[in-house]
C-alpha cells in the first residue's frame, strides 16, 4: 500500500526566513476491495453484483471450522456469544495496512430466529473479533443495517474476515450482508509553515552589533 508524502523547502535571500513545505494527512485515497470475488469463503455464500456478499448461518459450517478459517482461537465464537455457536459461515481477505488507515464497509443484519437462539453477525482483524449485531439487538425476527469502520493503529498485514452463527440449533437462518468495503488512506497534502524566522533575525543582530563595535572602535 503506497503512502504519498513530501518535503520541500524554499529558502527565501535576504529575507532570512525559510519557508518549510511539510506533509500533513488530510484527504484520503480510497482503496475499494469490495470486489468479494477476490475473497475466501467458507460456509453458505452469495455474491451479488460482485459489490455486495450475503452470508447464511444455515447450510454452513462448525464454530471451529469457522475459527480456524479466520485465524481466531478456539472458542473465540461461543465466548463472545455467551452462547454454544453451532455453524455459520465466513469470508476473509487479506490486506496490508499502514497504521492510521481505515476500514469502512456497509452491512445489513436480518434474522428469522428469535430468543433465546441469538444469532449474530461479526467481523474479525486478524485475531480479534467484533461482534456487529445480534437478535437480542434487533428483536425476534428483525433487522439492522449501518456502516462500521475500524482504525489499523500498527502497520502490517492482516486477515480480515466478515461471518454470521446460528447458537443453540442450526435451523432458522440469520443473514449478513455486506457491501462498500474500503480502505481508506490518509494522503499528505502540502501545507505551509513560515519558519526559521529566528535564524534570520539572529544574523541580522550579529551584522548590527559587527557595525556598532567598528563605529566604536573608529571614533576612540
Amino acid at each position: 500500500m503506497t503512502k504519498f508524502s513530501f518535503t520541500n523547502k524554499l529558502l527565501v535571500a535576504g529575507a532570512g526566513a525559510t519557508l518549510v513545505f511539510a506533509s500533513s494527512p488530510s484527504q484520503a485515497a480510497v482503496i475499494n476491495i469490495s470486489d468479494f470475488t477476490g475473497w475466501q469463503q467458507i460456509g453458505n455464500v452469495s455474491l451479488i453484483n460482485n459489490q455486495q456478499v450475503t452470508l447464511s448461518s444455515t447450510g454452513g459450517v462448525s464454530d471451529s471450522n469457522i475459527e480456524s478459517f479466520l485465524g481466531l482461537a478456539n472458542g473465540t465464537l461461543d465466548a463472545s456469544n455467551f452462547q454454544n455457536v453451532t455453524n455459520g459461515s465466513a469470508i476473509r481477505n487479506t490486506i496490508a495496512a499502514q497504521a492510521g488507515d481505515v476500514l469502512r464497509f456497509d452491512w445489513q443484519f436480518q434474522t428469522n430466529d428469535y430468543l433465546p437462539f441469538n444469532d449474530f453477525s461479526f467481523y474479525s482483524i486478524g485475531s480479534s473479533l467484533y461482534e456487529l449485531a445480534d437478535v437480542r439487538l434487533v428483536g425476534n425476527f428483525g433487522q439492522t443495517a449501518s456502516q462500521t469502520s475500524f482504525t489499523f493503529t500498527t502497520a502490517g498485514t492482516y486477515t480480515v474476515g466478515f461471518g454470521v452463527a446460528n447458537t443453540l440449533d442450526e435451523l432458522v437462518s440469520s443473514n449478513l450482508t455486506v457491501g462498500s468495503a474500503a480502505i481508506n488512506e490518509s494522503v499528505p497534502e502540502p501545507i505551509t509553515i513560515i519558519g526559521s524566522l529566528t535564524a534570520g533575525a539572529f544574523g541580522v543582530a550579529l551584522r548590527r552589533k559587527k557595525k556598532q563595535q567598528q563605529k566604536a572602535n573608529s571614533e576612540a
